[in-house]
């Protein structure tokens, strides 16, 4: 897995099924390291803006706590594979941004994020450009990143 052992974790949580391997990941190299395991949502509901159904406030809510429900299961399944300081935080609004903010925040020292899969409607990152904004982020933030592809295979930036 990891050559270096890792104190904080952040496990980048998009919530589809192309999470559960990078969950998996993260929650392995926690166990491995001993190490505090976050993870972490960005809920981006941007597209609310151009939906037509009813009052966007009560979509909007129900969106943040089905997300935050979620993290839970998540936290739970961490602790039951054993990983001691785990807790999960959810943050809204612009997915690059926040992701950034957070990694500074904490000064964790890895960051484990799926490789971003073609998927209908708009992705936060276009495939040409997230291997450029990984390494910006590795730069301004000081912590590796560790890209989990979907084909299960990984991807060890940062050295």
């Amino acid at each position: 897995m990891e050559s270096r052992q890792s104190r904080h974790i952040i496990c980048a949580v998009r919530g589809g099924p192309e999470s559960r391997e990078t969950v998996t990941w993260a929650i392995a190299l926690a166990l491995e390291s001993g190490a505090q395991l976050t993870l972490f949502r960005v809920l981006d509901a941007e597209f609310l803006g151009h939906a037509t159904i009813g009052p966007l406030s009560v979509v909007y809510r129900e969106l943040i706590e089905v997300g935050q429900f979620a993290m839970l299961i998540l936290c739970d399944r961490a602790q039951r594979r054993g990983v001691e300081n785990v807790d999960c935080v959810v943050r809204e609004g612009n997915v690059r941004k926040q992701l950034r903010e957070f990694a500074i925040e904490t000064h964790a020292d890895l960051l484990v994020m799926g490789r971003p899969v073609r998927s209908p409607g708009s992705n936060t990152f276009k495939p040409a450009e997230f291997d450029s904004w990984v390494a910006e982020l590795e730069k301004e933030s000081g912590l590796r990143v560790l890209v989990v592809s979907p084909s299960q295979d990984t991807e060890n930036r940062g050295g």
